[in-house]
C-alpha cells in the first residue's frame, strides 16, 4: 500500500464524454515520473477552494505513470458539483491527495486462476476501467467479465471502449444492460436491472471467483443479495461502498 500524499497536478484536459459526464485529465508533478503512485481501483481527493475536498475514482491505470484520468458526472442543482466542474474547467493546476481506498488490484498479487467479474453502474465504470486496463497492460489471461448497467444507452459514456477490449482480447466479455430500453432508440442488448442480469448469467460459482462492484450503495447491496442467493460468498464481493455505506442487517423472519 502506498502512503497517502498531497501532490500537485497540472490540469491537461477537460472534455464532455456525453450529455452529463466529463473526462478530466491530470498530470502529476513529480521528481520520479516512472514511479507508481497508486494501485488500480483506488481513488483520490481533489483539494478545492475553501479547504473543501471531493473524492473520485482514478479511471486510468497506474501503468500510465503520472497521467491520471477522472470521470465526473454533472449533478443538476448541486452547487458543490458545479463548483468542482467550474474549477477543473477554468484552472490549470490543482492539488490532490492520493492514493485512497482499499479495493484495488495489483498484477503482482493476481492469481492466474482468478475469474474476474466487474459490475458498474453510472460513473462506477471509472474504477473498473482502471482495474481492467491494468490487467490488460500486464497481459493477464484471467477471464474478465464486465457488466455495465445504465438507465439508457446514452448514459454509457464510453461504451465503445469495453467493446474494443472484448474484440481484441479473447478473455474479455462485455455485457451492457439498459433498464429503460423504451428510452434507448434502437437498443438490441440486455434489458432490466444489471444485478439481475449478472446473477442470471452466473451458472458456476467457485472459490476462484472475484466480483468487483462499483456504483451506488443501492446497486451494490442489491447485487450482493442476488449473488449470495447464487452461492457467492460475501468475501468474494469487493466494493468501496462497504466502507462508507455498510450493508443493512437483514431482519430475521419470525
Amino acid at each position: 500500500m502506498f502512503p497517502v500524499e498531497k501532490k500537485h497536478c497540472n490540469i491537461t484536459g477537460f472534455e464532455a464524454l456525453n450529455h452529463d459526464v466529463f473526462r478530466v485529465r491530470l498530470r502529476l508533478e513529480t521528481q520520479d515520473p516512472e514511479n507508481m503512485h497508486y494501485h488500480a481501483g483506488q481513488y483520490l481527493d481533489l483539494c478545492l477552494p475553501e479547504g473543501k475536498k471531493a473524492s473520485f475514482s482514478i479511471a486510468s491505470a497506474p501503468d500510465q505513470g503520472r497521467d491520471l484520468e477522472l470521470h465526473i458526472r454533472q449533478v443538476p442543482g448541486s452547487e458543490f458539483n458545479a463548483m468542482i466542474l467550474e474549477t477543473l474547467r477554468t484552472q490549470s493546476e490543482i492539488d490532490v491527495e492520493l492514493p485512497k481506498g482499499t479495493v484495488y488490484l495489483s498484477q503482482s498479487e493476481v492469481k492466474p486462476e482468478t475469474r474476474f467479474i466487474f459490475a458498474a453502474a453510472s460513473t462506477g465504470f471509472a474504477q473498473i476501467k482502471s482495474m481492467v486496463e491494468h490487467l490488460l497492460a500486464n497481459q493477464a489471461g484471467n477471464p474478465i467479465e464486465i457488466y455495465w448497467g445504465a438507465r439508457v444507452e446514452a448514459d454509457m459514456y464510453l461504451e465503445k471502449l469495453p467493446q474494443q477490449w472484448a474484440a481484441e482480447h479473447a478473455n474479455v466479455s462485455f455485457i451492457p444492460v439498459v433498464s429503460e430500453p423504451e428510452n434507448s432508440p434502437g437498443w438490441q442488448g440486455r434489458t432490466g436491472l444489471m444485478p439481475d442480469a449478472l446473477a442470471d448469467d452466473l451458472t458456476a460459482v467457485d472459490a476462484d471467483l472475484a466480483v468487483y462492484a462499483c456504483g451506488s450503495p443501492g446497486m451494490v447491496h442489491a447485487l450482493v443479495d442476488r449473488l449470495e442467493a447464487k452461492g457467492v460468498a460475501e468475501e468474494q464481493i469487493h466494493s468501496d461502498v462497504f466502507a462508507w455505506a455498510p450493508r443493512p442487517e437483514k431482519t430475521a423472519l419470525a
